[in-house]
């Protein structure tokens, strides 16, 4: 069996040339530019790379940036304070808050500090009520993660059958975590056809390995690298791996003296070519094209804030 192996580059790129021309047609007539500020945290492994993925691509936009790097011991008090003041800084229009968090703080809490008009990952506890419930119209943003999954397939054309099984697989902790679960429970609402069933797995369940053979559509959400083994899947299994992981730093071959970043998900991506149909592999799959999902939010936000309604919604 070939395995398609869905990168999100060309989809990336196709969005981000729309938001940064776009952002370039309002400044000349509106003589205003959108502003996007990053929150993140220090002792987090991936964010001497992932921050500066960030904050590089929307500056390349055409962004205004303020970028906010704190500390592990930050309390939760300190993170309102400093939303607070972003949320009533009138050149932002997006607030960014990086996952994870350290352990101490609860990230439902702290998305909910920020004021849903400007929080554009759809995490706001109000976006994600209307993600699972569309009937009450209260979606602010597209959620991005589960729009990006949506635009990968229908521009590679892969489709579903009806009445598959899908089996989200997450760590203990992203089991536990109120952010993670109710990320996945309203992206699965989102993706999942109606026919379809869908079972969420903890990573260390018993039943593991026979929930992974029963999988048509295997969504992997671990800090464990490389973790779901081949031998447990399905032929024809369609794997969606959603999580980065840093397992170690190399030389660059240009330059020794600069550190380089390997990144692997939950899936061994040689190890299942030739069971699964279709991969969208870490790194370079799935979350490669929400970064720019999540720009074109900040820009809807943007141009809401101007009144403007016509362009990219």
């Amino acid at each position: 069996m070939d395995t398609m192996i869905i990168k999100g580059d060309l989809i990336k790129d196709k969005i981000f040339i729309e938001v940064k021309s776009e952002i370039q047609t309002l400044h000349a007539k509106y003589k205003k530019t959108p502003g996007i500020a990053f929150i993140a945290f220090s002792c987090i492994p991936l964010s001497k790379y992932n921050i500066p993925l960030h904050v590089n691509l929307a500056e390349a936009a055409g962004f205004f940036v303020i970028k906010k790097i704190k500390t592990e011991d930050t309390t939760e008090e300190e993170l309102f304070e400093l939303i607070d003041k972003l949320n009533d800084n009138d050149e932002i229009n997006a607030i960014v808050l990086l996952q994870p968090l350290p352990p101490h703080l609860n990230p439902i809490r702290i998305i909910n500090r920020i004021n849903p008009a400007k929080e554009v990952e759809g995490f706001h506890p109000q976006n994600m009520l209307s993600t699972l419930i569309p009937d009450i119209k209260t979606e602010i943003y597209p959620m991005c993660l589960p729009t990006a999954l949506i635009e990968m397939f229908k521009e590679t054309g892969v489709q579903f059958k009806g009445d598959q099984e899908w089996v989200f697989v997450l760590d203990d902790e992203f089991v536990a975590n109120s952010l993670t679960n109710m990320v996945v429970k309203s992206a699965a609402s989102k993706v999942v056809p109606h026919d379809s069933s869908f079972t969420i797995v903890n990573k260390s369940s018993s039943h593991l390995i026979a929930s992974c053979q029963r999988a048509d559509v295997l969504v992997v959400v671990t800090k464990f690298a490389e973790y779901i083994q081949a031998e447990w899947l399905k032929e024809g299994v369609c794997i969606i791996d959603i999580y980065s992981n840093l397992v170690k730093e190399v030389p660059s071959k240009d330059d020794p003296n600069k550190l380089l970043p390997v990144i692997r998900g939950g899936i061994n991506v040689e190890a299942v070519k030739g069971i699964a149909s279709v991969l969208l592999p870490i790194p370079g799959g799935l979350m490669t094209v929400v970064l720019t999902i999540l720009l074109r939010n900040a820009l809807i936000s943007f141009k809401n804030k101007l009144g403007v309604t016509t362009g990219i919604s």
